[in-house]
């Protein structure tokens, strides 16, 4: 049986004990404070970087893991297992994926495949993916079944979400949006979801209880739901507001909770939202 190893990045929001149950390598995202760089969840807590974030530290900022650390990761792991599935962050937010094809690059030939996947998703959206690939890898599956899963995930996979503001967004330089719909924007609370990992805009709603109704009708619309999870930034007493409304078409104990890790909710701020679905596979 062939060894597989799965690896992703920090922006995948996959809990550590999870991770390690699993055997994912996790590539931790960096975090710059006080003229300091600090590896989130290894060097600093989520809750530590949380109260960065939320008391709006002056020099927090966050940033991809180099291609470097990758190919010391490659290169350890070559003639160690067979097969590498290495699935990141979408292409259009950030640089992690270009990294990995860097790192790649500089591996030595082995017989060690190294299969780099853009996963077109970010937070739970790639987790999904990434758990579900590692679960398959610990259950015997073949690298070509492990291969076709993933893309079968990539497809089926969804997120939907919203911010408080557009400001964080805008200065991360993720959006691909005009300037004119940008400025009309600012003033409500869109529904954003990710297009073919590009960050689009899906519904307007001026308040919060309207963006938690875009988040459920969201879920709704799909013909068939496998697996839905509530993402949350610093409010978790929405997130039952959300249950309320899902329960009538998703059992609400099948509904996973999540939070957005603080690499992820940098970019979004205080109060955003979401929910990853699922859609299954047709039988």
């Amino acid at each position: 049986m062939a060894k597989i190893k799965i690896v992703t990045d920090g922006t995948a929001d996959i809990p550590a004990e999870l991770a390690r149950e699993l055997g994912i390598e996790v590539v931790p995202l960096l975090i710059h404070a006080d003229d300091k760089v600090y590896r989130a969840g290894i060097d600093l807590t989520d809750e530590q970087l949380y109260d960065m974030l939320m008391s709006g530290h002056p020099r927090f900022k966050v940033s991809s893991p180099s291609s470097a650390v990758f190919e010391q990761l490659y290169r350890r792991l070559v003639g160690d297992v067979d097969y590498v599935f290495s699935i990141h962050l979408s292409t259009h937010l950030g640089s992690i994926y270009a990294n990995t094809v860097q790192a790649r690059s500089k591996v030595p030939a082995s017989t060690t495949r190294i299969e780099l996947v853009d996963s077109k998703s970010a937070s739970t959206g790639l987790g999904s993916v990434v758990l579900a690939a590692a679960r398959a890898a610990r259950e015997g599956a073949t690298p070509d079944e492990v291969s076709r899963l993933i893309n079968a995930m990539v497809r089926h996979t969804h997120v939907c979400f919203f911010v408080d503001t557009m400001e964080h967004l805008e200065s991360a330089g993720r959006l691909t949006i005009t300037g004119s719909v940008l400025g009309s924007m600012q003033r409500i609370k869109p529904l954003m979801i990710l297009d073919e990992g590009e960050i689009v805009p899906y519904e307007r709603t001026r308040t919060r209880a309207k963006a938690i109704e875009g988040l459920f009708t969201f879920i709704e619309d799909f013909p068939r739901v496998q697996e839905v999870i509530v993402l949350f930034a610093t409010t978790p007493e929405d997130v039952e507001k959300l249950l309320e409304k899902v329960e009538p078409i998703f059992p609400r104990e099948k509904v996973q909770i999540a939070r957005f890790g603080p690499g992820v909710a940098a970019h979004l701020g205080s109060g955003a939202m979401g929910v990853t679905v699922f859609e299954g596979f047709e039988e």
